[in-house]
């Protein structure tokens, strides 16, 4: 549980950080474009930038830690690629069963799988042209794809059951997001170019 805490933590971190860059942008880019918009709207892109540079925080940037006043920048320290797929499950099982072991089971597979909901969810939510299932699947597949290949000169672990995992949170939030009442999904998508 403290791994997790930490998690969030350091995502916190990075997304409070971003966020006068993103109001910034925002702002330079309705003007520029004299787009309207409304609030709630852009409540949801803020929230879905702060949560992408949370992600990628976490699974790309270097770790940031700070010794004796000093600001250091380090990368995993073991390099572990799995290319056998559903390998999560069988070593998932195992530390439960044997070790009574939960945190792979918390952070492997269900931090996998909630990380890309919001992928799902929001996606379709504030852009028209992800309205269809394939493009949300696809694209957050793409992401993970990236965000794995990113790992592999950071000395971090890659893996391909990370692939499938993402991709099922993502599916997740899109059955979530297709859920919603047309009339919150119409208040998100308000925007004029005038």
């Amino acid at each position: 549980m403290d791994s997790i805490i930490r998690y969030i933590q350091d995502m916190g971190f990075y997304m409070v950080l971003i966020l006068p860059v993103i109001i910034a942008v925002r702002i330079f880019r309705m003007k520029r474009l004299k787009m309207q918009t409304n609030f709630l709207r852009e409540f949801g892109i803020t929230l879905f930038f702060m949560f992408l540079v949370g992600l990628l925080s976490q699974t790309i940037l270097p770790a940031v830690s700070s010794q004796g006043g000093e600001v250091q920048f380090t990368n995993g320290d073991h390099q572990a690629i799995n290319l056998e797929p559903f390998r999560v499950l069988t070593e998932t099982y195992n530390a439960i069963k044997y070790l009574d072991l939960w945190q792979p089971f918390l952070i492997n597979f269900v931090g996998n799988i909630v990380m890309f909901i919001p992928i799902g969810f929001f996606l379709p939510l504030l852009w028209k042209k992800f309205n269809r299932a394939w493009r949300v699947i696809g694209t957050a597949f793409l992401i993970s794809v990236a965000i794995e290949i990113l790992q592999l000169p950071q000395m971090r672990s890659s893996d391909v059951d990370d692939l499938w995992l993402n991709t099922l949170g993502a599916c997740i939030g899109y059955i979530m997001y297709k859920s919603l009442p047309n009339m919150v999904k119409k208040s998100f998508n308000i925007r004029q170019i005038g």
